[in-house]
């Protein structure tokens, strides 16, 4: 009964978990190993709800829409077809987006943020047992579920930004020192330069986090040593970056390289 009493008094609270990952990671990692292994469902809820956030803040009513006089707004709640004269009031593209972002959109964000963990946690198994470690999946998803907490801070900076600026996030990453969304050319952006926005874009400080807190993670977690836990992580995160350029040189050919808030195989 002492013995048990014991362990249970030193099971951490959660709250300190998620400030142990940011303050003091490798120390916590160490106890996640054998601890809290169900405790995953906190970083990931908070991870989930501050990938959403950007979307919610990118979609609210411009400062425009809300200081529309009021003869204009009843026009448009009547349907009145000269509701959008005299510009600049906001078209209809701009009404129906202050209702919020499509739940098409949302859902979009969280299996994208969901499939990331999935394929990340399987990258992560495989690279350990190529390197002579043994590891489960279920290990290397919560290792990711958790390291994944720099980019949920990141979704909070973005929201916060775009709710007291109310305006949107042109350039992500380093994208801008390659190409300038808020700049308008006559000659449009080659595939080179498309796809090195496309990696760009998910360069940021909470990407360097990320690589450094996944890399931790795994030396604790398969006692890796940090030169190859670190070099399994940056190996990861390439593929994955690779990978993502194809969709985004056509995407970016169609309609312009778009912002993004976290969430994919590379944040």
């Amino acid at each position: 009964m002492t013995v048990e009493n014991t362990v249970k008094s030193d099971k951490k609270p959660v709250f300190a978990l998620l400030l142990g990952v940011f303050f003091r990671p490798r120390k916590t990692f160490d106890y996640l190993k054998d601890n809290h292994k169900k405790a995953w469902w906190l970083p990931a809820l908070l991870v989930l709800l501050l990938t959403v956030a950007p979307l919610w803040a990118a979609a609210r009513p411009s400062p425009a829409t809300t200081l529309m006089p009021p003869d204009k707004m009843e026009m448009i709640a009547q349907g009145d077809p000269r509701m959008f004269e005299g510009m600049p009031y906001p078209g209809p593209d701009s009404v129906s987006a202050a209702s919020g972002p499509s739940l098409l959109k949302l859902g979009g964000a969280l299996l994208g943020t969901f499939a990331a963990w999935l394929l990340w946690g399987g990258a992560l198994y495989l690279a350990s047992v190529f390197l002579g470690r043994s590891s489960s999946f279920g290990q290397m998803f919560r290792l990711v579920v958790w390291t994944w907490l720099p980019y949920g801070l990141r979704g909070l900076v973005q929201t916060i930004y775009m709710m007291t600026t109310s305006a949107a996030i042109a350039n992500a990453g380093f994208s801008g020192f390659v190409i300038d969304r808020g700049a308008t050319s006559l000659i449009p952006p080659g595939p080179g330069q498309l796809a090195l926005a496309s990696i760009l874009s998910r360069v940021d400080v909470f990407t360097i986090w990320h690589v450094l807190l996944v890399s931790v993670a795994l030396m604790s977690f398969t006692n890796l040593t940090r030169r190859k836990a670190l070099g399994a992580t940056l190996a990861i995160w390439i593929v994955f970056a690779l990978v993502g350029i194809v969709p985004a040189i056509f995407g970016g050919m169609l309609g312009g390289i778009g912002g993004s808030t976290g969430g994919g195989p590379y944040g």
